[in-house]
């Protein structure tokens, strides 16, 4: 017995210290690869949602300025550049809120300075760098209603089909147009269930200036809500940096997308009535000889940052944003352009 107990004794011993030594050192190398491989990916993939996130953002800008773009300018089925009439009985029509007879509008940032001189009040902590855009557009989410009646009464409420789950808010400014012509009005009230929109006239320094329309209008003349949206460049509210902003109106400004670090825009000139555009202008160039009327396509650059620093190599490129050039930044964040070309389709149809 005791021999057998020996021999199991024998065949029971533990690993070497040598052995230990070099299974310890192979489990080393095997984590460190797995590590290796686990950090790569993270990083590729780190890289890959700042790329992605670049490509969004840039993408996003460039939609929502878009959306407002193409319908600049609505007029109905009317052609203003052909001289049919248009009419705009806001007070103040001529402010850079109200004014509906100029689909577009700009302020070209050089330095830090404004040209033409920014309205501070409209479009507040405007970085100074960077140009802001105005354009006055159709807001067809907010309901595009039809005459059931013609107007022979420009002082009566305008009749339009009823439609029980469309709402317009008082001091909401509305446009109403046949093929003859359009005219801009404030909507003091709506009743849903007749289709009845009044268009009082108003006591104080915003509204209409009279109860009456400048004209009548046939049956089926079209009536849509429009505002004036500004896009621009500002602080962000987290501090995080620069953002795109957008106003609406008189609603309070609000931030769309972190991380637009510039925004540079040129006009499309009609200089010969072939509604097509003749060359592109920046804003105070277009101010200068008075040529809004004259817009009908714009040029858009924006330029797009990544949220974080990474990395170690600095940003020491200069970005050409539609010939204004920007940058070197020196810091390690990531930065691309976007650029695109928009028509007017209300000026060039």
């Amino acid at each position: 017995m005791s021999a057998v107990a020996n021999f199991t004794a024998t065949r029971q011993r533990g690993f070497s210290l040598v052995e230990l030594m070099v299974a310890m050192t192979l489990s080393l190398l095997l984590m460190a690869g797995a590590l290796s491989i686990l950090y790569s990916s993270k990083t590729t993939y780190n890289e890959n949602d700042r790329v992605a996130r670049l490509q969004e953002a840039g993408r996003t800008v460039l939609e929502m300025v878009l959306r407002d773009a193409r319908p600049a300018g609505f007029m109905g089925c009317s052609r203003p550049l052909n001289g049919d009439e248009f009419s705009n009985g806001l007070i103040n029509s001529n402010s850079l809120l109200w004014n509906f007879g100029q689909p577009v509008f700009g302020f070209e940032a050089t330095g830090g300075t404004w040209s033409p001189a920014l309205d501070a009040l409209l479009l507040p902590n405007a970085t100074s760098g960077s140009d802001a855009l105005v354009m006055r557009t159709s807001r067809q989410d907010q309901g595009v209603f039809r005459l059931n009646t013609p107007v022979t009464n420009t002082a009566a409420p305008i009749l339009v089909d009823a439609d029980a789950g469309a709402t317009i808010p008082a001091n909401t400014p509305m446009i109403i147009g046949d093929c003859e012509g359009s005219s801009v009005f404030m909507a003091t009230g709506y009743n849903a269930g007749t289709g009845e929109i009044s268009h009082a006239a108003s006591g104080g320094s915003e509204g209409n200036t009279t109860d009456n329309l400048t004209r009548g209008f046939v049956l089926g003349a079209q009536v849509m809500p429009v505002q004036t949206v500004a896009y621009f460049v500002a602080p962000s509210e987290s501090g995080s940096g620069p953002s795109l902003w957008q106003r609406v109106g008189k609603a309070d400004p609000l931030e769309l997308v972190d991380g637009v670090e510039n925004m540079q825009v040129r006009y499309g000139i009609d200089t010969d009535n072939n509604l097509q555009a003749d060359e592109y202008q920046d804003a105070k160039k277009v101010n200068d000889a008075n040529n809004w009327s004259r817009v009908i396509s714009i040029e858009l650059a924006v330029l797009v940052r990544s949220p974080q620093e990474t990395g170690a190599v600095f940003d020491n490129r200069e970005y050409d944003l539609l010939g204004t050039k920007v940058g070197p930044f020196n810091d390690r964040r990531q930065r691309a352009v976007f650029t695109t070309t928009v028509v007017l389709r209300n000026r060039t149809l």
